[in-house]
């Protein structure tokens, strides 16, 4: 639990201990949640490091020549979300090997173009701040007509084990390693697995006729080159959310303990081709490490904030990753909703309407 971490982190100020964060979109998706593990969660920061294609990585370098074959850019469908039907024993993951994704450059970095437009980046202006009482997120989700594609969160992940409320064509297991995050686009779903729900690592993206198209290991992804020694037990991060676009896959990652504590190296988006495994761009850090990011046609809304530490809403393009604007918050940004032209915004203890012109 993110604000858990705040609580137990150190030299800055406390704040009051923090509910489940997932618990607001769990309740508004019609399922259980279950908090993350015991061990504390905390957050850090980014900057540049050692480039994609380390020796020892399983598949060549983002432009490292011709990368191994991959499944097509799932097929786009529908608004709805995917049905729930019975298992398809084609998409059992076990006799599958994921895509070993090379470690990123830990920094602000183009290495190609992901398809998208041009259009001038949205311009949001604040119509609504209020403070709110911290532990009201279900509230925040129900007043504002509000939800996440969440299908829920295994309820006893953290017991080593999927839960029974996940979509039953989805495999509960990669090998031993649990279902523990299932996000419905629509035309794509993305599986998360891992030891718990805090430490997702592998994400399985399923089409909407439920086949699996792409299949990636986040490993590299989750260790920042650079820490504070006396941090390395809080430092290996996640995988935050995940989206597919144009046969993109849009991804957050980062740990959730003070920026310091590696060095500036944590909270990016990164954007990876689907059928190549091939990084594109990974934007600087310390930009996303809210519960969730926003997709509004050329561009990308995420969030970044920690305790004693600058919050700010963030508009990116998402052809390169560029940071185009940014809005300060007074609290570090949970979920970001768009809805009805506006973009609903909850934060740790202030909720913001902002219009999107």
């Amino acid at each position: 639990m993110r604000y858990a971490a705040r609580v137990l982190a150190a030299p800055p100020p406390p704040q009051p201990p923090r509910p489940a964060r997932w618990l607001a979109a769990a309740l508004l998706a019609v399922c259980a949640c279950q908090p993350p593990s015991a061990r504390p969660a905390r957050a850090s920061q980014d900057a540049a490091a050692p480039p994609p294609g380390a020796a020892g990585s399983a598949t060549p370098a983002p432009h490292d020549g011709a990368p191994p074959p991959q499944p097509a850019p799932p097929r786009r469908g529908g608004n709805g979300k995917p049905a729930l039907v019975a298992a398809d024993d084609g998409a059992a993951l076990d006799s599958r090997s994921p895509v070993r994704l090379p470690p990123p450059p830990f920094g602000a970095a183009l290495f190609r173009r992901a398809p998208a437009g041009s259009s001038a980046a949205p311009r949001l202006v604040k119509v609504a701040e209020k403070k709110n009482q911290i532990t009201d997120e279900a509230a925040w989700f129900t007043t504002n007509g509000l939800a996440l594609p969440m299908i829920t969160p295994a309820p006893n992940a953290d017991a080593g084990g999927a839960g029974d409320t996940f979509p039953s064509f989805a495999p509960e297991r990669y090998r031993d390693q649990a279902l523990v995050k299932a996000i419905g686009h629509g035309d794509h779903l993305a599986l998360f697995y891992g030891p718990n729900f805090a430490e997702a690592r592998f994400v399985a993206i399923l089409d909407a006729a439920h086949t699996i198209v792409a299949f990636f290991d986040f490993e590299s992804f989750l260790m920042p080159p650079e820490f504070d020694p006396k941090e390395a037990g809080f430092v290996k991060g996640s995988i935050g959310w995940a989206m597919v676009e144009d046969g993109v896959l849009y991804i957050s990652s980062g740990h959730r303990t003070y920026a310091a504590s590696s060095k500036g190296k944590n909270a990016y988006l990164s954007a990876i081709e689907l059928a190549s495994g091939q990084l594109l761009w990974q934007s600087a850090p310390l930009v996303c490490n809210a519960e969730n990011f926003a997709l509004h046609g050329d561009h990308l809304l995420c969030g970044y904030g920690f305790t004693a530490e600058p919050d700010f809403l963030y508009v990116l393009e998402r052809a390169t990753g560029k940071v185009v604007s940014k809005l300060p918050l007074k609290s570090g940004p949970e979920f970001l909703v768009e809805k009805d032209g506006k973009l609903f915004v909850r934060t740790y203890d202030t909720d913001y309407v902002f219009e999107i012109r």
